[in-house]
């Protein structure tokens, strides 16, 4: 049964409890769910894990005037199944051993690319500061030309340069989240196969 499944019943048979007291039922027994979840169990584990239909059903029947979720029965309090860790076949042990120069090499050139990529972001932000600064001392040093035609030249000049370090460092923060979104992705998922493992 899964978890929408069971809150439906649920709902069905805390119908003829006030609002409040059916809320609580309900909330309860969706935390312990997710609880056990986080925990490792499937949905069907979780839900399987409160006890029959029946007990709660008659648990609920007993206690409809005051609900407190210290005193639940014990069907609903689970304990996790310990996952038993996979282990890798001899073959596949074997496979890596020999395979470490070709793997190892390609992770070191995989490192590599992803630490460019932030080497390049870094240079990026560089130079829309180095823009943005060379902007400030040309639109600065426009002033002391002393001839209108150069100053405003010189003037838009720096202008354009501070325009143009902006939308760089607006650019550069976008790829920046981005690439720490794909980061996370990455990390994410190397932790699930070693969990997995």
């Amino acid at each position: 049964m899964t978890k929408a499944e069971f809150i439906d019943q649920l709902k069905n048979m805390t119908a003829g409890l006030s609002g409040e007291e059916a809320d609580k039922f309900i909330e309860y027994y969706s935390e312990l769910i997710e609880d056990a979840m986080e925990e490792g169990m499937t949905e069907q584990e979780a839900v399987a894990s409160l006890g029959t239909m029946e007990d709660i059903a008659d648990y609920i029947k007993e206690n409809n005037n005051a609900v407190n979720t210290q005193s639940f029965p014990a069907v609903t309090q689970y304990a996790p199944k310990p996952q038993p860790r996979k282990k890798l076949p001899v073959w596949a042990i074997v496979l890596i051993i020999i395979g470490f120069p070709i793997w190892f090499s390609l992770l070191c050139a995989a490192f590599s690319v992803y630490i460019s990529v932030w080497a390049v972001i870094l240079s990026l932000f560089a130079s829309a500061l180095a823009m943005g600064v060379g902007g400030i001392g040309m639109a600065v040093a426009a002033f002391f030309t002393g001839d209108f035609g150069m100053l405003m030249v010189v003037l838009g000049a720096g202008l354009l340069l501070i325009g143009i370090g902006i939308l760089l460092a607006v650019g550069t923060v976008v790829l920046t989240k981005l690439y720490a979104k794909l980061t996370a992705i990455i990390v994410k998922a190397i932790g699930r196969q070693f969990k997995g493992a």
